[in-house]
């Protein structure tokens, strides 16, 4: 497809995926940057460059599955507010989840502490409006410029301007996103009192890497933490209310492992039915179901097609997961799919890739991500029972199952019911948070 001279190509299947931004990855790895929204500081939205290269560098040494061993107490920690939170205020479940997934980031990243739950913080609202600017401006072909960059440089009373209008309030919410949070962690070093952190260690251990690299770097990580947190455990929480038979034999398996305490990291491997949910809710309803466009950057030949350099290449991740060949059912909620009869994982259907990425572009981290969900998800199980909402007339309300449109893909807000499992499960909440 051509629009104003730009050919667009969508990738639908996982093998093509594979060929060109796997095995041709050196010419598939540009980006084609999304309007001047001020998201420039985040390595999805560069060059393939040295630059960004510098960039993926930085996020990947701080979230390899190595690294991301070292911030478990941290997640644990505010996993244990997230679960009091959610017994004290179940209906708020959203903005609890939205809270712990900031508050693991902010402190992990730059040794910062955000507000208790419910109460306004400004790192919060910045990277939740960062994150919609990435939603609503990633999508190559959302706006007219990016088939006219031309009108990047018109007045925003233009007509065909809208996104200049747009622009004026995420560009404010992305620099404090960009600025802030790391402005105070410098501050805080300054004075010598400040909570080792990521953006402290990359300060005094490199003093070749140039502190803007280091400053945007850390921003991105801030904002694609609780981008992808969030997303997953309300997808989470939608699929526990839809299939509760899923939700009653995840809870089985804990139980058969776990008793008298929460479950903590190294119960995982003897809880493969959580490791398969993980994986469902990533297949089921992937954060980015049309993945960020990769640009062609010199000519090339597929199966037959003579692609341009400069043509948009977006990897259809939901095609790829929803493929009934790979993922029969695909539209059900469905873990077993990961396992083998016995109940252990099946080595042989391909943990899903595409719900990260593809190629020199994926998302470094996915281990730090899924590190959060484990924990969250799996303490979530052992002490609370997700069941429908009823009416004012004692009829179970139905979720939409909706989500919104756009780049990243969240639920559309939902009601359900969350009470704890028993009595004894409400005090192991309350005497973990106290810890």
């Amino acid at each position: 497809m051509s629009v104003f001279g730009t050919d667009i190509l969508v990738v639908n299947s996982a093998q093509a995926a594979s060929a060109l931004f796997g095995q041709k990855s050196a010419i598939y790895s540009d980006s084609s940057s999304p309007p001047s929204v001020g998201l420039g500081w985040h390595f999805a939205f560069m060059p393939h460059d040295k630059n960004w290269q510098l960039h993926r560098k930085i996020f990947s040494q701080e979230v390899s599955a190595s690294a991301v061993q070292r911030y478990q107490q941290q997640e644990l920690k505010w996993t244990k507010t997230f679960l009091q939170n959610l017994l004290t205020t179940p209906h708020n479940f959203m903005e609890h989840v939205q809270h712990m997934a900031s508050g693991i980031a902010l402190e992990i990243i730059f040794g910062l502490q955000v507000q208790p739950s419910g109460r306004p913080d400004p790192f919060i609202a910045a990277a939740k409006q960062a994150v919609e600017a990435m939603t609503e401006t990633g999508l190559f072909g959302t706006y007219l410029v990016d088939f006219l960059p031309i009108l990047k440089y018109v007045p925003a009373w233009f007509p065909f301007a809208t996104f200049r209008r747009q622009a004026r309030g995420w560009r404010k919410s992305s620099d404090i996103a960009a600025y802030v949070p790391f402005n105070l962690l410098k501050q805080e070093m300054a004075t010598g009192e400040y909570v080792p952190s990521v953006g402290s260690k990359l300060l005094t251990t490199d003093e070749t890497v140039d502190e803007t690299a280091i400053r945007q770097a850390a921003a991105a990580m801030f904002a694609s933490a609780s981008a992808a947190t969030v997303s997953a455990l309300t997808t989470f929480i939608l699929a526990m209310r839809l299939y509760p038979e899923v939700q009653a034999k995840a809870q089985r398996e804990i139980d058969q492992v776990v008793t008298g305490r929460l479950p903590n990291f190294s119960d995982e491997a003897r809880l493969p039915y959580i490791t398969a949910i993980i994986r469902e809710i990533g297949r089921w309803n992937p954060v980015v179901p049309l993945a960020f466009p990769h640009m062609l950057s010199a000519d090339d030949t597929y199966d037959g097609y003579h692609l341009k350099a400069g043509s948009v290449v977006f990897p259809n991740a939901w095609a790829i997961l929803h493929d009934p060949a790979v993922y029969p059912e695909p539209h059900i909620f469905k873990p077993e799919r990961f396992l083998t009869d016995d109940g252990k994982l099946n080595l042989h259907v391909k943990d899903p890739e595409a719900p990260w990425g593809f190629g020199r572009r994926a998302c470094p981290g996915r281990k730090f991500a899924t590190s959060s969900m484990y924990i969250a998800i799996a303490t979530i199980l052992a002490t609370f029972e997700i069941s429908p909402a009823i009416d004012s007339n004692g009829n179970p309300i139905e979720p939409s199952a909706e989500y919104g449109s756009g780049m990243l893909r969240y639920p559309k807000p939902f009601e359900c019911n969350i009470k704890p499992r028993s009595s004894e499960a409400a005090t192991l909440i309350t005497e973990a948070a106290q810890e």
